[in-house]
C-alpha cells in the first residue's frame, strides 16, 4: 500500500512543479506581449451616420498563443445616452505573430435633431471599453476602462459678419456678408451652405449657395453676395441651411443686428 501512495505523492509533486513552472513561464511571457492603439479615424457612412475606426496593434512575442480575443466599445453622448455598441473578435493570435485589428463602431448621433450641440460646439463622447482574451490557452483575462474622446464641432464659431451695402442703381443694392467657421472635427467636411435673406415682413429678398470642402482642424472664410431691392429698411434676418454627406441641418436663424 505504501508504494502506490508514494507514487501518487511523487506524481502530485511533479504535477504541481509543472503547473507552477507553467504559470511562472506564462507570467514571464506576458511582458513580451504588446498592445498599442493607433489614431482613431472618423468617416461618414451612406446612412448618414459616423464611422469610428480604431486600429489596434497586437505583437505576441510571448511563449503562448492568445485565444478568443474580443474588444467591445460602448459610446455615450454628453447626456449619457448610448449611441453605439460594437464588438470585434479574433479567434486566435499565434505565438510570434503581429496582428492589426481595425475595430469599427457606427456612431448614431442624430445630428439633424441635436445639431446645435455637436455641429457648432465642441463637446466630448464617453467610450466604455472592455477587452478580453484567453491567455496561454488556459487563463482567461479581461480589463475594462472608460475613455473620453473630445468631439470637435465641424462648424465651430459659425458666424455671419458685418454687412456692407453698395448701391447698384436706384432700385438695387449689393449686400456683402462675411461668413466664417472653423472645422474642429476629426474628419473633413464637404457640402454646401445655403443662406436666405429675408426682410422684416418675412419676404425672401435673395439667397446664396456656397460649396465648400474644409479639411479637419482648419478654418474657412468667404464673402457672400446678395442683390436686393432698394429699400430704406435694413432689418430682417438670415436663414442658414447646411447640407453635407453626413447630415442636413437648418434653418439656423440669424437676425440682422
Amino acid at each position: 500500500m505504501n508504494v502506490p501512495i508514494r507514487i501518487l505523492g511523487i506524481a502530485a509533486s511533479i504535477f504541481w512543479v509543472i503547473l507552477i513552472a507553467f504559470v511562472a513561464s506564462a507570467g514571464y511571457s506576458i511582458k513580451d506581449i504588446n498592445f498599442r492603439f493607433g489614431e482613431p479615424q472618423f468617416s461618414p457612412t451612406p446612412s448618414h451616420d459616423l464611422m469610428f475606426s480604431l486600429p489596434l496593434y497586437i505583437d505576441n512575442k510571448g511563449f503562448y498563443s492568445l485565444k478568443a480575443f474580443n474588444l467591445t466599445t460602448v459610446f455615450s453622448d454628453a447626456e449619457g445616452a448610448e449611441i453605439s455598441r460594437a464588438t470585434s473578435f479574433v479567434p486566435i493570435i499565434p505565438q510570434g505573430q503581429t496582428l492589426t485589428i481595425f475595430h469599427n463602431a457606427t456612431l448614431r448621433m442624430n445630428l439633424q435633431d441635436t445639431g446645435r450641440q455637436y455641429l457648432f460646439n465642441d463637446s466630448s463622447l464617453v467610450c466604455a471599453l472592455t477587452a478580453g482574451l484567453n491567455f496561454a490557452e488556459l487563463v482567461p483575462a479581461q480589463v475594462s476602462t472608460n475613455i473620453t474622446y473630445p468631439w470637435g464641432a465641424p462648424f465651430y464659431g459659425f458666424a455671419l459678419g458685418q454687412r456692407q451695402y453698395v448701391p447698384l442703381s436706384s432700385s438695387q443694392y449689393r449686400v456683402t456678408v462675411p461668413m466664417s467657421f472653423e472645422n474642429h472635427a476629426a474628419f473633413n467636411v464637404t457640402g454646401n451652405i445655403r443662406v436666405q435673406f429675408y426682410d422684416s415682413a418675412d419676404s425672401l429678398l435673395a439667397e446664396s449657395l456656397t460649396l465648400f470642402n474644409v479639411t479637419q482642424h482648419s478654418s474657412y472664410a468667404k464673402e457672400l453676395e446678395f442683390i436686393v431691392p432698394f429699400s430704406g429698411e435694413r432689418s430682417g434676418y438670415f436663414e442658414v441651411y447646411f447640407s453635407t454627406e453626413l447630415f442636413e441641418y437648418g434653418p439656423m436663424v440669424i437676425p440682422l443686428g
